[in-house]
């Protein structure tokens, strides 16, 4: 894709972003007349997957090793609609028994659109219906993805069902946590990986002045529970809906970054390159992994050298190339890159290359 399709893209995303943070909630379950009013009230949207500026997510099926570099943990799940992502609003920050889940943002792929979904308490009192109407919804799914939510938003979710029902949360089985491919690929870049600053720099829609911190939101809940005023509670609810619609496009995003580096387009940020080699060596994706270690050792710093040059070398020998990795680690140590422990690390590699070179010689003398 080009860059002017790229923008096209963007351009299209900023719009429907604008008209989902600006539109109300339009399906509503509300108590009939007269009727108790319900502990919870659940909302749903429903947005374009191509609006989104979406390439890959919820088009086609996911591939299993592409979802390991989305920081998938568990059994890969087969369709895109059978992951929900999912984002929690908290009465606090800090976890433990004493901390309520209140809203519980998910989104899901439907029929070629993004299904966007919000549970909020509104009255503490009836959280255990509210706990088994999140647990039905979490359950029609195989995998959850999230945003450092293997230490936030599961841990907490899991407590208050165990708490409230006794049960399980069976998504958590099979759990992408998107926060840390994203710190593999642009923390070195851009310092923050918070889901804010990933908004700015890479999916070019930063957030206005008027988004609500999140350390003040179990704050604005509790006034909005004293007061009953909706417009103390509304941007809470757009700044989980944001954060949820966040997390599909990251997705995205990643998932792009390692199907353009499958296709011999590694990243052109050294540390990403190199933090994309080491999972896709992990994941026994080779040819990718050697090209990934080019780029990192080409176009990074000393210090990233010096970071790449051992698996590099590891690559360059898989593939014959004994003599360009010898010459790349004698020169390194010739201009004394990298700490102690990576030159005996770098000295033993350099004697086992010149004994496997020696063998070929042998070999080839022999023949």
């Amino acid at each position: 894709m080009d860059l002017r399709d790229r923008l096209a893209r963007v351009a299209a995303a900023r719009t429907v972003l604008r008209a989902a943070e600006e539109r109300t909630t339009s399906k509503r379950s509300e108590p009939a007349k007269g009727a108790d009013p319900l502990p919870f009230v659940p909302s749903e949207r429903r947005l374009d997957l191509k609006g989104l500026g979406l390439e890959l997510v919820g088009l086609g099926d996911p591939d299993p090793l592409t979802l390991a570099h989305l920081g998938l943990r568990g059994e890969p799940p087969r369709r895109w609609e059978d992951i929900v992502f999912l984002d929690t609003e908290t009465t606090g920050l800090s976890g433990g028994t004493g901390t309520y889940v209140f809203l519980l943002g998910t989104a899901w792929i439907e029929d070629g659109e993004l299904v966007l979904r919000q549970h909020l308490l509104r009255d503490l009192a009836g959280e255990h219906a509210f706990v088994r109407a999140i647990h039905a919804e979490l359950d029609r799914f195989r995998a959850c993805a999230s945003y450092n939510g293997k230490a936030f938003d599961l841990p907490i979710l899991r407590t208050r069902v165990v708490l409230a029902m006794r049960g399980e949360l069976g998504v958590d089985e099979s759990h992408l946590d998107l926060l840390h491919p994203a710190r593999r690929l642009w923390k070195d870049r851009f310092g923050s990986t918070t889901l804010r600053q990933l908004e700015a720099s890479v999916l070019d829609e930063p957030r206005g002045n008027d988004d609500v911190a999140g350390a003040l939101i179990p704050e604005r809940y509790f006034h909005w529970l004293r007061t009953g005023d909706d417009r103390i509670i509304e941007p809470v609810l757009r700044h989980n809906s944001r954060d949820v619609i966040s997390l599909v496009r990251i997705a995205d995003r990643v998932a792009r970054a390692v199907i353009d580096a499958r296709g011999g387009r590694a990243p052109d940020h050294a540390p990403a390159a190199l933090a994309l080699a080491r999972v896709f060596d992990r994941n026994g994706e080779r040819d990718a992994a050697y090209r990934c270690y080019e780029s990192a050792y080409v176009e990074g710093d000393a210090a990233v050298r010096a970071r790449a040059s051992l698996p590099f070398a590891r690559a360059l020998e898989r593939r014959g190339d004994v003599e360009r990795a010898i010459a790349m680690l004698e020169t390194l140590l010739a201009l004394r890159a990298g700490p102690p422990s990576w030159r005996e690390q770098a000295e033993s590699r350099l004697r086992r290359l010149m004994r496997v070179r020696w063998r070929r010689h042998e070999l080839a003398t022999a023949s």
